[in-house]
């Protein structure tokens, strides 16, 4: 691959300093797109003069919030490249990244997500949004877990999760984690099965560094999840991305697991599905249908 063959998407949320300082690691590629999620005062005025002093990226100033994954889809379809890469203004880049993602398709030439920092810094090819659909709108408001659902979607793709665990963080019970130790204990098979399309530098059995690894949360350049303590500006008594996932996702005892729909998500925790999947532009997912499948959905 080469770095014109994927476009950068950016989305940018009243912290232009850091969107500064993300740009600056990563300022050469040729496809930039920087998606603003309708800053206004003092902030939008530290990202208007980095769009003057980065003449060659593309800026959009939305006239609304729309969250970071209605801004990701968003700069999907503008993009003209096969290959996007969706972040966001926390993140930065390591010099070599490019060579990392491109010694990873070398190795693996069927890969369609490459996680190169979790969810903090993901190339996808457009193939997997024919393939999945699009990131869900509705979790517009923070506190969210789209990257949860990203995840259940991935696994219900794949059939199997290559990269569940238990999280520390919440208190499982030994039963429950005797439940779905069968399951974790064959991720490292699951991790290199062939038909895996997906690939996270952050798991145990990654040869390849994480991307970015000091703005992982608890590391050094953290910028931390809120802007300020009410998370959204915007969010007034709108539906948080939490509370949306509890509508779509049910989560059920893992003795369920191994039953058809029930999917081990990344952090131990045990799903099924309550809602189908919305196709935002399917007038743009037939193209890309057509594109790389040759197929009419």
């Amino acid at each position: 691959m080469k770095l014109s063959d994927i476009t950068l998407i950016i989305v940018s949320y009243y912290r232009g300093n850091r969107l500064r300082k993300c740009i600056e690691t990563i300022k050469d590629m040729p496809n930039i797109i920087i998606w603003d999620n309708n800053t206004t005062g003092e902030e939008l005025d530290i990202i208007k003069q980095i769009e003057k002093d980065y003449p060659h990226i593309k800026f959009i100033y939305s006239k609304e919030n729309l969250g970071c994954v209605g801004a990701w889809n968003k700069g999907i379809v503008l993009s003209e490249t096969d290959w996007v890469l969706l972040s966001t203004d926390d993140m930065k880049f390591d010099s070599d990244w490019f060579d990392i993602l491109n010694q990873i398709l070398d190795e693996k030439p069927q890969l369609e997500q490459i996680h190169l920092n979790s969810f903090n810094a993901i190339a996808i090819h457009k193939k997997t949004i024919v393939r999945m659909g699009w990131w869900d709108e509705g979790y517009r408001y923070y506190p969210s877990m789209e990257d949860d659902d990203w995840y259940l979607r991935t696994v219900e793709e794949l059939g199997y999760s290559p990269y569940g665990t238990w999280a520390e963080h919440i208190p499982f019970p030994n039963d429950y984690i005797d439940a779905i130790k069968p399951y974790v204990d064959i991720k490292k098979d699951l991790f290199d099965k062939e038909d895996n399309f997906t690939y996270y530098c952050n798991s145990l059995y990654s040869k390849y560094k994480i991307i970015g690894k000091s703005t992982i949360t608890g590391q050094e350049d953290d910028a931390g999840s809120r802007n300020n303590e009410g998370g959204s500006i915007d969010r007034g008594n709108n539906m948080t991305g939490i509370e949306y996932h509890f509508n779509k996702w049910s989560q059920v005892p893992p003795q369920y697991l191994g039953q058809p729909g029930i999917l081990l998500g990344k952090d131990g925790r045990v799903w099924k599905r309550m809602l189908d999947e919305v196709d935002y532009y399917p007038e743009i997912r037939k193209e890309y249908a057509k594109k790389y499948f040759n197929i009419d959905l």
